[in-house]
């Protein structure tokens, strides 16, 4: 259900057929030069559900939690150039089986040229999930949505999910939660 009550209240919760966090962000994707992204789990079919929209997007920062799935984590060292080679072949004849991992050089590059950043966050349990959409226009700016929902393909698309569009300044201290040196290591984000 995506709805708006009273003002601007957005609610995105994966309840209907068309609407779901997945299209959210595939929207968003259309439209950003940069997203950011917390979540206290990453898994790779998170960026497969949003198919080929969100290489239209200039850069994509994922801070995750230090858990992330045996697929992800393969891809990530792939990216890194560690075990390419040998996955090549394999990832070939699964594309065969299954289409959903259609796309996974197309991240595996992404993550290995540094248009896809990832940091861990290890020092405690991190479980934040909050999608920050850099608009391409200074019209439309920026926004945020925040919730329950994990970057992981039933997250985004099955689980039923509570999450809330946020605008306006909220959303710059949402940014410097995320982004700040102490928690991230990034300086903070030139593009922000």
């Amino acid at each position: 259900m995506a709805t708006q009550q009273g003002g601007d209240l957005f609610i995105v919760d994966n309840s209907d057929t068309d609407w779901k966090v997945s299209a959210y962000l595939a929207e968003w994707c259309e439209l950003s030069r940069a997203i950011d992204i917390a979540t206290g789990y990453f898994e790779i079919g998170a960026l497969l559900s949003l198919r080929e929209k969100w290489q239209s997007v200039d850069r994509i920062r994922i801070l995750m939690g230090d858990e992330v799935s045996f697929r992800t984590k393969r891809a990530f060292q792939q990216g890194l150039g560690r075990i390419q080679a040998q996955l090549d072949g394999s990832l070939e004849r699964e594309k065969e089986r299954n289409e959903l991992l259609e796309g996974v050089p197309a991240i595996v590059e992404a993550i290995r040229s540094g248009k896809i950043q990832c940091r861990g966050y290890r020092r405690d349990k991190f479980h934040a999930k909050t999608y920050i959409t850099h608009s391409r226009s200074a019209v439309v700016g920026s926004f945020a949505l925040v919730g329950s929902a994990k970057f992981t393909y039933p997250g985004l698309t099955s689980n039923v999910e509570l999450n809330v569009q946020i605008s306006g300044p909220e959303v710059r201290l949402l940014q410097e939660w995320l982004f700040c040196a102490t928690a991230w290591g990034w300086a903070r984000p030139t593009w922000a």
